[in-house]
C-alpha cells in the first residue's frame, strides 16, 4: 500500500489543479489581511470605531477563519482536490490498479489518506501565511498571551484537523459514491451550504426560545444537540475563545470521528461493489 501512496501522491502532485489550489492559497493569505489594513486605514480617524474593529479583528481569528468551509479557500480547495482525485475514476486508472494486483481497499484508504494529507497541508499552510502577515499589523488577540493561550492555540488545531478528517472522508466517500465529477462539485457545494444554513437558522431559532422562556426547554436542548453534531458549522465557532468547556470537547471530537468512520465504511463496502469500466 506504501507503493500506491507513494504513485498517488506523484500523480497528485502533477496536476495542474494542484499549482493552482497553491496559488489561491497565497492569493487569499495575501488578500485578507490587506482587506482589514484597508478598512484600519479608512477609518483610522475614528477612535471609536477603530476600537470596535479592533476587537473584532485579530490575527488569531483570521487563523482560524482560514479553515473555514465556507468562505475562501476552505470552500474552494475541497473541491479542486476531489476534483484532482475523482480523475482517477473517469480516466480508468483506478481500474488499472485493480488489474496491477491492488486491493479495492488499498485503493480507497490511498485515496482518502492523500485527500486529507493535502487539504489539511494546504489550509494550514494557507492559515499559518495568513498568521505570519497578520501579525506585524493585528495584536494575535485583544488580550495579553499567555501560555494558556498556547495550549488553546494546539488544541483547537487538533479540532481543526479532525474536521478535515470528516472532510477527506466525505470527498472519497462522494467520489466512490457518484457517477460523476460533476455530481460530486453540486452534492458538495449543497450539503455545505445546506448543512451551514440549517445551523444559522437553529442558531436563531434556539436564540428566539431562550428569550422567550415558554417552558420549551426540551426544544431548546434538541436544538442546541442538533447544532452540536452539525460538523460543518465547527469551524465557525473554533478559536474564538480561551478555553474549552467539556461538552464541547465532545462535540468537536466525537461527531467528526463517528461520521468518517461511518463514511470510510460505507465507502469501502460501495467500491467493493462498484463496477468499474
Amino acid at each position: 500500500m506504501t507503493r500506491l501512496i507513494k504513485s498517488d501522491y506523484k500523480k497528485f502532485f502533477q496536476d495542474k489543479l494542484f499549482l493552482v489550489v497553491c496559488i489561491l492559497a497565497v492569493i487569499f493569505a495575501v488578500v485578507t489581511p490587506l482587506l482589514y489594513i484597508v478598512l484600519f486605514a479608512f477609518v483610522g480617524e475614528d477612535p471609536m470605531t477603530e476600537e470596535m474593529l479592533s476587537g473584532l479583528v485579530s490575527a488569531k481569528g483570521q487563523f482560524f477563519s482560514s479553515f473555514s468551509f465556507g468562505n475562501n479557500l476552505g470552500l474552494i480547495a475541497p473541491l479542486l482536490i476531489g476534483i484532482i482525485l475523482c480523475k482517477d475514476f473517469s480516466s480508468g486508472t483506478v481500474r488499472n490498479k485493480i488489474i496491477s494486483g491492488h486491493s479495492r481497499i488499498s485503493i480507497f484508504l490511498s485515496l482518502f489518506t492523500v485527500c486529507f494529507t493535502t487539504l489539511f497541508g494546504i489550509v494550514l499552510a494557507h492559515a499559518l501565511l495568513t498568521l505570519g502577515i497578520s501579525l506585524p499589523f493585528f495584536d494575535y488577540q485583544p488580550t495579553p498571551f499567555v501560555t494558556a493561550d498556547l495550549w488553546y492555540f494546539f488544541e483547537s488545531l487538533l479540532f481543526e484537523l479532525l474536521l478535515y478528517v470528516f472532510v477527506a472522508a466525505f470527498i472519497s466517500w462522494l467520489c466512490v459514491v457518484m457517477k460523476n465529477m460533476g455530481l460530486v462539485i453540486v452534492t458538495y457545494i449543497a450539503v455545505v451550504f445546506g448543512a451551514t444554513m440549517i445551523g444559522s437558522i437553529l442558531q436563531v431559532v434556539t436564540m428566539v426560545l431562550t428569550e422567550v422562556d415558554a417552558g420549551m426547554e426540551w426544544l431548546v436542548d434538541f436544538l442546541d444537540f442538533l447544532q452540536r453534531i452539525n460538523v460543518f458549522m465547527f469551524s465557525a465557532n473554533i478559536g474564538l475563545g480561551t478555553s474549552y468547556a467539556t461538552s464541547d470537547v465532545l462535540s468537536y471530537v466525537l461527531p467528526p470521528l463517528v461520521g468518517a468512520a461511518a463514511l470510510l465504511c460505507h465507502g469501502i463496502l460501495k467500491f467493493r461493489r462498484k463496477d468499474l469500466k
